[in-house]
């Protein structure tokens, strides 16, 4: 319990840096009530990632002193020009009008709180330590990447070339910026900071941007804001999922900030409830856009095609609209012909789906990964079963949030200005079944090739196109159920608000559990990931042993290691330089040769480490993250029984780890 109470200091120095870096925007362009975190979050990435590239080209090493220099220069010029952009509100009734903006901000962060502890709580009895971490595959990378980030004062992501020494490539590192400022700010570790970082994000900005995208489909209703919020933990594939799959913490991020995208997209096509539900002038609109965009694409460049997939029919929703010179939704709701001249609406709405159009074809050929031949885990007909259960991918179903969906689905396609809900929805989950339900072919990789042609990564999608409609259906659920509750209270009370407020209470609670159905297969895997004693990337021994070689290997030394085990966590964790810091990078060769050649050709293993300057070797034998590493152990297949080398001294060992010094040579 102690460990989890200190954690608050890294938790609220994160929450900190996103406050002092988007909440001045979001002042300068006058934002009052819930538009504020609508707005301040997005910012705050984006300033983060944009000063990142910009303290690398002006020298400055990384810290919290550009961002916030970048922040205030962007306050500045927003200030100077908020006159145009961002006039002053009508002067009738400020009073009323202040109130009620305050009401909607302190009413949608409660309902955000709602989600965001039920995940909270999630989190720590999956995760069980605050230092704890990820046994998975890319989690030795994502923590080193926080070390050389600390170390080179780049956050930027065009100098990270931690895969690829003295040939830096983009890689995104808005993830990684963020927890090294943490780490700076608050003194705690590297997996303390990571952790944090994956608390905030998880239980406050994605529950925020539920609740935003909630009230923008449904609109803003009190029951539909605290209904959003309870539905920001009712879908076990994401966030959770992804928390015990990877790791992947930049693409976490990056899918954590797409629903500030999906509001500011809405908004600018006019389409439900979303411009009366997040009210923002036309510039606030696409500055909202361009920023949330901006640092979702930075923290990781997938998101743009799920962006994609998700807009296709909204877009083309807004297009034949335009085209047919059909009404769209007014200031206070109701429908009504738009200004803007038909003809006019025409062009633009051409112009507008040639634009998408180009896009994603340019998505789909500069923008695919590296082919993956990862099968379907299911046949087509199975893999239906498992998205109508509402637990794509996962054992178990959670069947009253999918009729929650299926409820919302009616009805969203019943009312046809929100049928683009339903084409989302289905278009995400049909990418989901070519993904699981089919094998490797030409034809798969073409749709689903973007994601590695991994279904998993698919699967976390789905809620995205999912999570409207259980809004729509739970806010539907509640309006059936309204009228009976009001009339049980005035029956069975003498105080029927205090009984109407209590079974409304538990209403919401009912719906918080039922979202909670489907999340123990989750949970399991989430536990399974962090789990220290299954040690499937570094267990107590290892960890052990890296704490001590801060005082046993000096400053600027360099040890050779195995990537396929833990030992590439020293550098994150004891700040010691290792030849491979990740399994999947492109190293000097003359590495490579000097741990194959240890045992059965010392000579040349002197040679190299004269060469190289190597001196030490940390051994944490053949135990690797992946039990089957395939062509990716090939490379170190020889790096095997090193108690046999002749150059090889015993430095200090802890179990069957074991720390060697260079001596024979």
């Amino acid at each position: 319990m102690i460990a989890w109470l200190s954690f608050s200091i890294p938790v609220v120095t994160a929450l900190a840096i996103i406050a002092v870096t988007g909440l001045p925007i979001a002042w300068a362009l006058r934002l009052r009530g819930f538009t504020v975190a609508l707005v301040a979050v997005p910012a705050s990435f984006a300033v983060l990632a944009l000063s990142s590239i910009v303290a690398q080209f002006v020298g400055v090493p990384w810290s919290l002193l550009p961002a916030f220099a970048l922040a205030a220069a962007l306050t500045v010029v927003l200030l100077a020009l908020r006159r145009w952009i961002a006039p002053h509100p009508e002067p009738r009734h400020l009073r009323a009008r202040a109130l009620h903006l305050r009401h909607d901000l302190w009413l949608s962060l409660a309902a955000a709180a709602i989600g965001g502890i039920v995940l909270a709580i999630s989190l720590v009895a999956a995760v069980k330590q605050p230092g704890a971490i990820s046994q998975t595959f890319d989690a030795n990378f994502h923590l080193n990447a926080v070390r050389y980030i600390l170390d080179g004062g780049s956050a930027s992501p065009v100098s990270m070339d931690l895969t690829s020494p003295g040939s830096p490539v983009f890689y995104p590192t808005l993830w990684h910026a963020l927890v090294a400022l943490v780490v700076q700010l608050s003194g705690v570790s590297i997996p303390l900071a990571t952790n944090a970082v994956l608390f905030v994000v998880v239980c406050v900005i994605w529950p925020i941007g539920v609740v935003a995208l909630g009230r923008a489909v449904a609109g803003p209703s009190v029951a539909t804001t605290l209904i959003s919020g309870a539905v920001a933990a009712a879908f076990p594939n994401f966030p959770l999922f992804l928390v015990g799959y990877g790791v992947l913490y930049p693409n976490i991020l990056a899918l954590i900030l797409m629903p500030f995208v999906l509001v500011a997209g809405l908004q600018l096509l006019n389409l439900g409830p979303a411009r009366r539900a997040q009210p923002l002038t036309p510039v606030t609109r696409w500055l909202l856009f361009w920023g949330a965009l901006g640092a979702a694409v930075l923290a990781h460049p997938s998101v743009i095609h799920v962006l994609l997939v998700w807009g296709a029919i909204p877009v083309l929703f807004a297009v034949v609209r335009a085209l047919r010179g059909r009404p769209v939704p007014g200031a206070g709701g109701a429908l009504v012909l738009p200004k803007t001249s038909r003809p006019l609406r025409s062009v633009l709405a051409v112009a507008g789906a040639g634009l998408f159009a180009a896009t994603v074809v340019a998505a789909w050929i500069v923008g695919r990964t590296t082919d993956n031949a990862w099968q379907g885990f299911f046949i087509v007909h199975d893999a239906i079963l498992q998205l109508i259960g509402g637990t794509p991918h996962i054992q178990g179903h959670a069947w009253v949030v999918a009729l929650l969906v299926l409820l919302g689905a009616v009805l969203a396609w019943r009312y046809r200005s929100l049928r683009w809900a339903v084409g989302s929805a289905a278009t995400l989950a049909a990418f989901y079944v070519i993904a699981d339900g089919f094998p490797t072919s030409e034809w798969r990789t073409f749709f689903v090739g973007p994601w590695y042609n991994d279904s998993r990564r698919l699967a976390a999608l789905v809620p995205f196109g999912a999570l409207p409609l259980m809004v729509l259906g739970a806010r539907a659920a509640w309006a059936m159920l309204r009228p009976s509750f009001l009339r049980a209270a005035r029956m069975a009370s003498t105080r029927p608000g205090r009984t109407f407020g209590a079974l409304t209470a538990f209403a919401l609670v009912f719906l918080v559990a039922v979202g909670q159905s489907g999340t123990f297969r989750i949970q399991q895997i989430v536990t399974e990931s962090y789990d220290q004693q299954a040690a499937m990337l570094v267990d107590d021994d290892e960890l052990a042993l890296i704490d001590r070689l801060g005082d046993e290997v000096p400053e600027g030394e360099v040890i050779a290691n195995n990537p396929l085990n833990g030992s590439s966590l020293t550098y994150a964790l004891a700040d010691r330089a290792v030849t491979f810091p990740h399994s999947g990078g492109n190293y000097d060769p003359r590495d490579y040769e000097f741990v194959n050649a240890l045992v059965p050709d010392p000579e040349l293993a002197c040679s190299l480490s004269q060469e190289l300057d190597i001196s030490y070797v940390l051994d944490f034998g053949t135990a690797f993250v992946i039990p089957d590493p395939g062509p990716r152990g090939i490379p170190f297949e020889d790096m095997q029984h090193l108690d046999r080398s002749p150059i090889l001294t015993e430095v200090d060992s802890e179990g069957d780890a074991v720390l060697y010094r260079v001596t024979g040579c």
